[in-house]
């Protein structure tokens, strides 16, 4: 778009982040503007699962999380060698879904994020 920036169009599958099986394909347009502003992102996908076996993966996780003896706490997830302790996965799956929102929001055409770490996690009670 003239003296506006520029509009990229995308098609992408997407991913189960645990498992890899494929989980959607998705159509995307994306325009960076040409002042520092967050792009523009309109997207539509195509999921694979249904909806009702998506929000039964989410109740498990929240019954999960709910139902702790006692709050999580941890840091360093993964730790300096990459290790992620199988207790903690689902608080990383979970950090990888927030932060997807800050690489929206923050990145920039030349200028991107992602997630490396996760400093610390405590649960609420």
């Amino acid at each position: 778009i003239p003296g506006s920036g520029h509009k990229y169009y995308l098609q992408f599958t997407a991913e189960d982040y645990q498992s890899g099986a494929h989980a959607g394909s998705c159509l995307a347009t994306v325009l960076y503007p040409k002042r520092a502003a967050p792009p523009v992102v309109t997207s539509k996908c195509s999921p694979t699962k249904d909806q009702q076996h998506l929000q039964e993966e989410d109740n498990r996780l929240y019954q999960a999380l709910r139902h702790q003896t006692k709050p999580i706490t941890a840091n360093n997830i993964p730790d300096s060698y990459g290790h992620i302790e199988p207790a903690l996965e689902p608080i990383w799956a979970l950090a990888v879904a927030g932060s997807s929102y800050i690489m929206w929001e923050k990145s920039r055409e030349d200028l991107g994020y992602s997630m490396a770490q996760v400093k610390s996690a405590k649960q609420w009670v």
